[in-house]
């Protein structure tokens, strides 16, 4: 049973609570003369309201006190066209969110300008997945401290810290491999030809002529389509499609923590929005905030931030209707062909923690 540390958001944050609450990981970080400290963030889609800010960054920080010079941000490009596709583009986009000095460490892009620098990490014969493709740059981090908005997702139903590890330490050809049995099929009854799915596929895999047609062959599997169809004319085999993900999500971040020496997660539990932050615009959150939760375990984590979220009544702005209340997973509510629980139970099969843990309230 992992030991996991909860700060709950009472209106009482100080610099004093959040020391308190790292200080039994904080002796576990000493690092010799020239380690390298890497903390792998996600800092938002262009136009994103509710990703992890500066300030919240930077109270980790501040309580870790990570050594200056040596310590830097990380996360790696994304498959759709945007603002994190290629390096420099996301460097720029992150200084556009608040991500500098010296508010924080700079940020290094891990997977090379166009996200094609990448190593092959062999897994056990536990997982399906024989070898995962990831970013290089992971593999020459001393130390790795994740960092992680907790929020929904269409695919893994939810992102925390496993999220956080398996897609964001993929290279693109990893992110691929992840996403390749997404492929939406379109219902020609329903369609209207409004062309709101071909406009923000990221590969103009779409075209629209009476109604939308698809092309395999050009889709990444990234759901974008599906999620902005406005009559649910495409439509995927989301048990059998999110299940794969998942599983292979959790074998991602097993692998990451293979490629280099994980110590540290860290849950924001607040701003808990049914979409990932690589979506732009501004959403409603589902429940109240509720918290930071710090543990050496991934899977402990995410378990306890998705029994928290479960826990919290809905909040009546959320859209989630009544039937949302205490003990109700909202992410199924939101998603309700995605079972982000998958996830879970697989890293645990695998070895990548335990889902049993210990809350111990700061």
């Amino acid at each position: 049973m992992s030991e996991v540390r909860f700060l709950p958001m009472d209106g009482r944050e100080s610099d004093a609570r959040m020391d308190d609450l790292l200080a039994p990981f904080k002796s576990e970080l000493v690092f010799r003369e020239r380690d390298l400290i890497g903390l792998k963030i996600h800092p938002g889609e262009k136009d994103n309201r509710s990703h992890l800010t500066p300030s919240e960054l930077s109270d980790v920080l501040k309580a870790l006190e990570l050594p200056e010079g040596r310590t830097f941000l990380m996360d790696t490009t994304v498959l759709y066209r945007g603002s994190r596709m290629t390096a420099p583009e996301y460097v720029r986009l992150s200084r556009e969110h608040g991500f500098v000095p010296p508010e924080t460490p700079p940020l290094l892009v891990m997977d090379g300008l166009r996200g094609t620098d990448e190593t092959e990490v062999s897994l056990p014969e536990s997982c399906s997945t024989r070898v995962a493709r990831m970013a290089r740059g992971f593999g020459d981090v001393d130390w790795m401290i994740v960092v992680s908005h907790f929020k929904g997702h269409a695919l893994a139903g939810f992102g925390g810290a496993i999220k956080n590890l398996g897609m964001g330490c993929a290279s693109r050809g990893g992110k691929l491999f992840m996403h390749s049995n997404v492929l939406p099929t379109v219902r020609e009854d329903k369609c209207i030809a409004c062309g709101a799915c071909a406009t923000h596929c990221p590969v103009g895999a779409i075209e629209v002529d009476d109604h939308a047609i698809l092309d395999a062959e050009t889709c990444i599997g990234c759901g974008e389509c599906l999620q902005r169809c406005p009559t649910g004319a495409l439509s995927v085999s989301w048990n059998q499609a999110s299940g794969t993900f998942n599983r292979r999500l959790a074998e991602y971040a097993l692998a990451a923590t293979v490629l280099c020496r994980t110590v540290l997660y860290v849950n924001l539990v607040a701003r808990v929005t049914p979409n990932c932050d690589c979506m732009a615009g501004e959403e409603r959150p589902l429940v109240a905030d509720q918290g930071i939760l710090v543990s050496a375990d991934p899977v402990a984590v995410d378990q306890a931030s998705l029994d928290l979220v479960t826990a919290a009544p809905a909040l009546p702005d959320s859209g989630l209707g009544e039937e949302a209340g205490p003990g109700v997973d909202k992410f199924r509510i939101r998603w309700p062909d995605t079972d982000g629980t998958v996830q879970l139970s697989v890293a645990e099969r695998i070895g990548l923690g335990s889902r049993s843990y210990d809350l111990a309230k700061v």
